[in-house]
This record gives C-alpha cells, structure tokens and sequence, in this order.
C-alpha cells in the first residue's frame, strides 16, 4: 500500500478522559500502522511540554503541539510560532480587566496568574503540571523575552466575555470547547495548518492523509482533509464533519478504525 499519514489528537483520541490508561488496542494498532510504512503524527492542542512520557513512548514520527504552533518531524523543530511580548502583556491585562479565570500556555512551561480570579480548573491543572505549571513571575512585564502560545480560559458570570472576545477577535480564534472553558489560539494557525505543512515538507497529498479526533477543538483537521474520523465516543457537534464513526475509545476505537481503511489487518 501507498504510504500514508495518520494524525491523532491526544485526550479522548488516544488518552482516555477518564483517567484509564492507553487501551492496548491503541498501542498495538499504532504500531502495525507504522509497521505498514504508514507516518504517525500526534496534532495536539497542547503544547510540548504536555505531551507526556505514555504517548512519546508510542513511537511517533512526529509531535504538532498547540494547534500548530510547534511543529516536530524526527526530533526536529521544523516550525515555530509564538505571540509576540507586547500582546502577551496587553492579553494579560484584558483578561484581568475582564475577571477571566483561566492559564497561559507555552511550549516549555505553563503559567498561572494570581492576579485572575481563581478557578477549579486552574488549580486542578497546577496540581496535575506539577513543575510544568509556574506562577506567572512579576518581572515578566519587562521581559521582552517573555511569551506565550496559547491560553485556556473558564468563564464564569462575573467575566466580561463579550469585551474579551471583542477584544481578541482580530488576532486571536476562540475555541469552545463547553463547560464554560475556551481553547484561544493564534488566529493564523490551527491543526489544518500543521497537516498541510506536512503534507508540503513530505511531498504528500491530502488525499493520503487520516485524522482522528473527539471533540471542538479537532474540527479544523477534520474539515480539512476528506478522510476524517471521530471516536465513538465524541461530541455530537463534530459528527456531520466526519467521513467515518468508529468505536468508543474503550472499545478498540482506534483499532477499528486504522482497520475499515485497510491502513492495518
């Protein structure tokens, strides 16, 4: 078979939400997708930092981190993009304005501002990051060296939503990702942009190329290429978009699906 190119989201897609461990399905099946000849990409909204040790271990041919921010084919960098200091600090600010609970991602560390409101989320994430998750330090105003990639808001009623969105729109893309959380992300790149730089740096067609995924923030993939596949387990809101349903998660999802299109026996 003619090489392919498979792209995974990580929570929900390969990573149970609920707290279980990588099915064996899953491991296996990537695997034999590999054995194949196939390429295995994970196209994560988190940034590399977060990309932990269990999915690195699965043998990846390359990591797309923070809606295509960062970029990694064979333990290269190929591609990176940031926001730039000046409009950190102006996010920061608006979001303090706004009272909006919510984290600072970058792709060596993760960044809490005690200035926000606190939140449920934020201190389930500073315990889950550990040392990955960092109080947003005070001289990082008159650091021109500090940024960020992307953030991770909650909304709450006494948050200004519609001011911070106004705010952000030109620059920014708001994800929502339910619950009350949002997913903001640099507005020129998204994990359709990371397939097709891929797909330009290898010489391969969209044609050739799978994606997976569960939730909101996979929708760019997912219309971006015809071959697209939601987990069994996803949100209803992704479904018209995709080419194919496979099975829950925990149900040999992933398996099932690399297997109805011959990408695996």
């Amino acid at each position: 078979m003619k090489q392919k190119i498979i792209f995974f989201d990580i929570d929900g897609t390969i990573l149970p939400e609920n707290g279980m461990p990588i099915p064996e399905s899953t491991k296996e099946a990537i695997k034999k997708a590999r054995a194949n000849g196939h390429l295995t990409f994970i196209n994560s909204g988190r940034t590399s930092v977060n990309i932990n040790p269990n999915i690195r271990e699965l043998g990846f041919d390359g990591y797309l981190c923070g809606c295509g921010t960062y970029i990694y084919y064979k333990d290269k960098l190929l591609f990176q993009s940031t926001i730039p200091h000046d409009r950190c600090i102006e996010i920061i600010n608006m979001m303090r304005q706004c009272r909006i609970p919510g984290f600072f991602e970058e792709n060596s560390f993760c960044f809490f501002d005690d200035q926000l409101p606190n939140h449920p989320q934020v201190e389930w994430a500073k315990k889950s990051f550990g040392k990955k998750m960092t109080l947003l330090p005070s001289s990082a105003m008159n650091d021109p060296g500090f940024t960020f990639d992307k953030i991770l808001i909650f909304m709450e009623d006494y948050s200004d939503e519609e001011r911070f969105k106004n705010y952000a729109s030109s620059f920014l893309e708001y994800i929502d990702r339910g619950n009350h959380m949002a997913e903001i992300i640099q507005k020129d790149y998204s994990k359709a942009t990371a397939i097709q730089f891929m797909c330009d740096y290898l010489n391969l067609s969209l044609d050739d190329c799978y994606v997976i995924g569960d939730s909101t923030n996979d929708l760019s993939m997912l219309q971006y290429v015809r071959h697209s596949i939601a987990m069994g387990n996803s949100t209803p809101e992704i479904l018209p978009y995709c080419e194919y349903v496979t099975t829950d998660i925990m149900e040999d999802g992933i398996a099932n699906a690399l297997k109805h299109y011959g990408l695996i026996d």
